[in-house]
């Protein structure tokens, strides 16, 4: 009998705490004149700097292997707490250039790597690439990849 009334004091408190939680959090306005508290959702997520890609794979499809260079743009945002700085990129070829921004990237700050594919440079097939982005963010390493079928004209 004591733990199931144990239990049942343990699930109101917690009930009434959630409650409690949710009103203080509330987007109402309050009475007071008050601004309430922002939601976790607009605070950074990470201790730190940290780079976060949109989207960090692309697919060119099926491509001319002497149809010129293709371009594609990775877009990141810091979402950390500390500046942002992309301190170097490493390709898995000579058939891929990268450029990015050298400068720190402020707390909420964006920009994008411009990867540059020559598939001249490369036998006709299948391809798919890496490239490693080395920073100071919390994750370490992060990869980026671009892939596609190299034809020849016919």
């Amino acid at each position: 009998m004591k733990r199931l009334l144990l239990l049942v004091v343990i699930v109101l408190s917690s009930a009434v705490a959630a409650m409690a939680h949710e009103k203080e959090h509330s987007r109402e306005p309050r009475r007071d004149g008050a601004q309430p508290a922002q939601d976790s959702l607009s605070q950074p997520k990470y201790d730190g700097a940290h780079l976060a890609f949109k989207l960090a794979k692309h697919d060119f499809g099926v491509v001319e292997r002497k149809g010129g260079d293709l371009q594609v743009r990775f877009e990141y945002v810091n979402d950390g707490t500390e500046p942002l700085v992309i301190t170097r990129i490493a390709t898995s070829c000579t058939c891929i250039r990268a450029d990015y921004r050298r400068r720190p990237l402020d707390v909420g700050e964006s920009a994008a790597i411009e990867l540059t594919y020559e598939p001249h440079k490369m036998e006709a097939g299948m391809f798919h690439k890496v490239v490693q982005v080395y920073s100071n963010s919390v994750d370490g390493m992060r990869l980026l990849t671009v892939s596609g079928n190299s034809v020849e004209k016919r």
